[in-house]
């Protein structure tokens, strides 16, 4: 029998089917997309070095979470930037009806976080959440019934933190302008 891991590692795992390039969105359901709300030329400047397309995966899961993944394009490199999204709207019924959503998926996380750093001036709270492949790595964001994980995993945790903070500015204005 396997193992089911806590539903907080979905954040972290790198899962991929293909989405093709985007530009910035039009409207609010493209702007709810992650793999919209990053290019690939922006994931590449973030992570320093060329990335393959984005590789998009609708999880499946109650949160309704979408990953988009935008891998180095050099072979053999564990570096990638990913844009975890989980918006209320999306939440499954039972959920929503339960009293959960974004806001509290973002405040349970940043709990099982035991050294999360708070970051000021993106959305309502933000925090990090440390570079890496381990468990609530990245930015955490949240702002007007979405939470956002974004991962920047250049090898360089300052780097990380800093390309992420650049992002998570162009993503929220992004959002903004769609009206999410």
């Amino acid at each position: 029998m396997r193992k089911r891991k806590p539903w907080w590692v979905a954040v972290v795992l790198l899962l991929t089917v293909a989405c093709g390039e985007a530009e910035a969105p039009a409207d609010k359901a493209a702007a709810l997309d992650p793999c919209r709300l990053v290019t690939r030329a922006e994931a590449a400047q973030a992570l320093g070095q060329e990335v393959g397309p984005a590789e998009r995966r609708v999880t499946g899961n109650a949160l309704g979470q979408v990953i988009c993944l935008y891998p180095a394009a050099q072979e053999g490199e564990l570096r990638f930037v990913q844009v975890s999204l989980v918006c209320d709207r999306d939440l499954a019924p039972e959920l929503r009806q339960a009293g959960y959503s974004a806001a509290r998926l973002f405040a349970d996380t940043r709990k099982l976080l035991k050294r999360a750093q708070a970051v000021e001036g993106l959305g309502a709270e933000a925090f990090w959440g440390g570079s890496g492949l381990k468990a609530g790595a990245g930015l955490h964001l949240l702002a007007s019934g979405v939470y956002l994980n974004l991962t920047v995993a250049s090898g360089d945790p300052r780097r990380d933190l800093a390309a992420a903070r650049e992002l998570a500015a162009r993503i929220l204005q992004r959002l903004e302008e769609a009206g999410s």
